[in-house]
């Protein structure tokens, strides 16, 4: 019932100083000692000690490695399995009135989002985009704002069922957490027990929960994930 429940939080996010350098002071302190000798001590070193300096290799610092967009690959698996599960369950007597309806429903709503969502990973963020265009990325319905997140806001990601994402069928859902959301609607949706005291204790990093149903090829998206170093605890 919960993995129920997550589902339906997922599916409505979707919809859901230079100058001084050469000038000589002229004051000296107490000891007679100027105070051009004490800024420019550099310049008294021996000769051994700057020869030492000049063959030390300057350690040059070292920009991230930035990697060209991507678009994740859509899949229908998790369409048809609901689908097909959705069509059994349709036959049998008294099932077919309750959760079989429900289950095709989401069925048909994954399938149509499928052709609709694309994952994108670009040089800094992660978000959604609407159709093959890629033009928009849509408003989050549940706290607002663009479906785009900066990989550095990522505190951890998961997919659930946890062990799914090598399986044949893969994971139903995908979730990750993020601190680029102000910090007064973290607490909206289902962040209101993923920030709870009790979840902290036990380790959870405070942020903005997001799950989304699979729609699309979760290998390539956790490798996405690991490549571009979003945090998981």
């Amino acid at each position: 019932m919960r993995l129920f429940t997550a589902v339906a939080v997922g599916i409505i996010s979707l919809f859901a100083t230079e100058g001084s350098a050469f000038v000589v002071p002229s004051s000296r302190n107490n000891n007679g000692v100027s105070s051009f000798a004490k800024q420019h001590s550099s310049l008294l070193a021996s000769p051994f000690d700057q020869i030492a300096n000049f063959f030390t290799p300057t350690q040059e610092k070292q920009e991230p490695e930035v990697f060209p967009p991507v678009v994740i690959d859509p899949s229908f698996k998790l369409s048809g399995i609901f689908l097909a599960s959705g069509i059994a369950l349709d036959f049998i007597p008294y099932i077919q009135l309750t959760l079989g309806p429900f289950v095709t429903l989401l069925g048909l709503l994954f399938l149509v989002q499928t052709f609709r969502i694309r994952f994108v990973f670009n040089e800094s963020d992660f978000e959604l985009r609407l159709g093959d265009s890629l033009n928009e990325s849509g408003e989050n319905v549940v706290v607002g704002g663009e479906n785009r997140w900066s990989y550095d806001s990522f505190v951890n990601w998961e997919f659930f069922p946890k062990g799914w994402v090598d399986k044949p069928q893969g994971p139903i859902l995908a979730y990750f957490k993020e601190t680029q959301t102000p910090s007064d609607k973290w607490d909206e949706g289902p962040g209101k027990s993923a920030n709870s005291a009790e979840a902290l204790a036990k380790g959870a990093v405070p942020g903005q929960v997001h799950f989304f149903p699979v729609l699309c090829d979760a290998q390539q998206l956790r490798a996405e994930f690991e490549k571009r170093n979003c945090a998981k605890l």
